[in-house]
């Protein structure tokens, strides 16, 4: 008889304490553990967030340091634009008050300044204003005045015809020539204006300026100002309102005794200022030309009866061979007589837009080129003609400047 036999049921161990406190401890140093790494893993993703936010805050920073230095730069650009704007207009409209005659005392008063000397010659007439509140001093030269009284017309008309050149300083060691009747005049009244130059009482800035002629001789009294010892840093520049050149290189005196065609050197406005004792070069000069006004593209290649000469073949040829012969210099197509200094301010009316002036800058090459007129520019009809002698009239330039300066002033957004 078969006999099954059923396996006995194990009773499981009861579990000791230790191997319960051995099991609880590993349990709770595996969710240590794990609690560990992600917190380290969390630290890391923190500070790596935090250094991305700290990159991109840079970042922003320095885009925003740039964007506010370029909005400065810009800004202060704009504001030395408008004030030279300014001063411009203001030299402009000193310029023209010095065709007033007797009133000139006056009419410098409305405008804040004090005139301090004032003369005539017969030929011209100067006077010497200072603007307290800029510590500036303005030298003031008129141009020609047919209709004033005190205005020897005979004598203008002999100084203005005297028209070859003649060393700029008496003793000849400058290369550098200057209208023998524009000197003369500037001659006339030197001694007078000498003790305003050298005045030790004021210690401001020096400006020089003049419409027409006036503008010429300033320049001329700025370059003869660095010959008495006036400090470069004192002059703020000269403005010149169509104003003809009368400053030229002496080619022959620069070159010596001896030199060749070949030894002659390229001579521009810049070196011509820099002659005189102007490092700053021709920044130094800003002219302001009406875009039809004739007379300062006189005695330059860009003269419209000199151009219209230049194209005839008996001319042209001439003045070929006059290069070819004795090298650049007055008399062959690139110069007539004088060079034009300094940077060209640009006045223009668009067509339709009447009372509506344009002002653009030019420099170097630009400027002569800007300046070529076509004698049928000129010839075409009466009104072109008439435009040309309106342009030059001085309140024209004070009209174009001060609507300038009013909507630079009003609407910055029409620069």
């Amino acid at each position: 008889m078969r006999r099954d036999v059923t396996p006995a049921r194990r009773t499981p161990r009861r579990e000791t304490r230790r191997a319960r406190d051995a099991r609880r401890t590993s349990a709770t140093r595996d969710m240590t553990t794990r609690a560990n790494r992600g917190a380290t893993a969390t630290a890391t993703t923190t500070r790596m967030k935090t250094k991305m936010k700290m990159k991109m805050k840079m970042k922003t920073a320095s885009t925003r340091a740039t964007s506010s230095s370029d909005a400065s730069s810009s800004a202060a650009a704009a504001k030395d634009e408008e004030d030279d704007c300014v001063l411009a207009t203001k030299c402009a409209r000193m310029a023209n008050f010095v065709y007033k005659g007797g009133g000139v005392e006056s009419w410098m008063a409305d405008d804040g300044l004090q005139t301090k000397a004032r003369g005539v010659t017969g030929a011209t007439g100067w006077c010497v204003c200072d603007d307290v509140e800029r510590n500036a001093r303005f030298i003031v030269v008129r141009g020609a005045a047919w209709s004033q009284p005190d205005t020897d017309r005979n004598k203008l008309s002999w100084q203005i015809a005297k028209i070859w050149p003649q060393a700029l300083r008496k003793d000849r060691k400058t290369p550098v020539v200057c209208h023998q009747g524009v000197y003369e005049m500037v001659e006339e009244f030197w001694r007078d204006l000498v003790p305003w130059l050298s005045d030790e009482t004021f210690d401001g800035t020096y400006y020089f300026t003049g419409h027409s002629l006036g503008g010429s001789m300033g320049l001329v009294v700025a370059a003869r100002a660095r010959e008495l010892g006036l400090e470069e840093a004192r002059v703020g520049g000269v403005y010149t309102f169509g104003a003809p050149p009368v400053l030229a290189y002496d080619r022959l005196a620069g070159n010596g005794p001896g030199s060749s065609i070949d030894d002659e050197p390229e001579v521009g406005m810049d070196e011509i200022l820099r002659l005189v004792g102007f490092t700053r070069g021709a920044s130094l000069v800003k002219q302001y030309v009406l875009a039809k006004d004739v007379i300062p593209r006189m005695w330059l290649s860009a003269d419209p009866v000199f151009v219209a000469a230049t194209k005839t073949d008996f001319i042209g040829g001439l003045l070929d061979w006059r290069r070819e012969t004795f090298g650049e210099g007055m008399f062959t197509k690139n110069r007539f007589l004088y060079e034009s200094i300094g940077d060209l301010y640009w006045l223009e009316y668009a067509d339709g837009e009447q009372g509506k002036p344009t002002l653009s800058r030019y420099g170097g090459d630009d400027v002569l080129t800007k300046l070529r007129m076509n004698l049928d520019d000129i010839t075409q009809s009466p009104l072109t003609a008439w435009q040309t002698i309106g342009d030059h009239n001085s309140q024209a330039y004070v009209d174009a400047l001060q609507f300038l300066t009013i909507r630079r002033v009003i609407n910055p957004s029409k620069r």
